[in-house]
């Protein structure tokens, strides 16, 4: 019998994929509205790259869906689509999938602010969340994730939408600046702040990703190790990007990320992937460091 993903984060540190985005970039290819559209587009493309995320030792793969809640999707004309294109996503996940191995359902942030910022409301943004949340878990997801967002307010909101939608596992993850005084969300919350609120709003696990390479990761790792006791994912960029003629770049070696992500899991990380700049190339590596193997880039 397949164990569940409770169980086999009991027994081991769980590894995440890489970038989707990344991928779709270093192919060449792009849809005129999003990229959540090359579900319908390239559907053998998107399997693809999940292949290559479990053939590089990948434990869980996130669903092409970070852009598919209705708010987003709105913006990009394509509301209409919500439901197909989440239910391909995860049709798509699922073929590539291996026995043993796991599909979590992905959602992004709205792209919109709350007030008095912005015009769109909490309750309209938890609404969002839970239509997503409903069709991944009605598609079939193990779990549904949370990630990239940059307010806390938000971040609630959302889990109280995938709550509303049904009982599943939820990781809410949040992306964290680093200052001279510590790590802050885009909206001034501290990793405490962040850990506290969204244990009492229903998250039963919590991490951060993107912004920060995996160096920077290190400390904050050991800060939301030290304000919650619930399992944590750690999901850092490739590094500090750098711009050359309009283009951006991730300079870090898999080699490097995946030394950094031993210190990540002695920091307490529970869970690892990669965020922006990360590809196979970077699981591979990042799944022999954690087994004790030699590294390679």
């Amino acid at each position: 019998m397949q164990k569940t993903f409770l169980e086999k984060a009991k027994e081991k540190t769980i590894i995440f994929d890489g970038a989707m985005g990344t991928l779709i970039m270093a192919a060449g290819v792009s849809s005129v509205k999003s990229p959540t559209l090359l579900n319908l587009e390239k559907p053998e493309l998107v399997t693809d790259f999940h292949k290559q995320y479990f053939d590089a030792g990948a434990d869980v793969v996130l669903t092409n869906t970070f852009g598919a809640n209705p708010i987003k999707l709105k913006g990009e004309g394509i509301a209409l689509q919500m439901e197909t294109l989440n239910r391909e996503a995860v049709k798509l996940a699922r073929q590539a999938c291996p026995g043993g191995k796991f599909v979590a359902g992905d959602i992004g942030p709205t792209g919109k602010m709350l007030p008095p910022i912005g015009d769109c409301t909490v309750e309209e943004m938890q609404e969002a969340f839970y239509l997503q949340a409903k069709v991944l878990i009605e598609s079939g997801v193990d779990l549904l994730i949370l990630e990239t967002m940059y307010s806390l307010e938000e971040a609630v909101g959302a889990v109280h939408g995938v709550r509303n939608a049904g009982d599943i596992i939820l990781i809410a993850s949040m992306t964290f600046n680093k200052t001279e005084m510590g790590y802050f969300t885009l909206m001034g919350e501290t990793v405490g702040q962040c850990a506290s609120t969204l244990e009492r709003a229903g998250a039963n696990m919590m991490g951060a990703n993107c912004t920060l390479g995996s160096a920077d990761m290190i400390d904050l790792t050991k800060e939301f190790r030290a304000s919650t006791a619930r399992p944590i994912l750690i999901q850092p960029n490739a590094g500090k990007p750098v711009t050359r003629k309009g283009v951006t770049y991730y300079e870090q070696r898999p080699s490097e990320f995946a030394q950094d992500a031993r210190i990540l899991k002695e920091m307490g990380a529970d869970m690892i992937g990669g965020c922006c700049g990360t590809n196979p190339e970077f699981i591979r590596a990042l799944t022999a460091a954690l087994s004790g193997n030699s590294i390679a880039d």
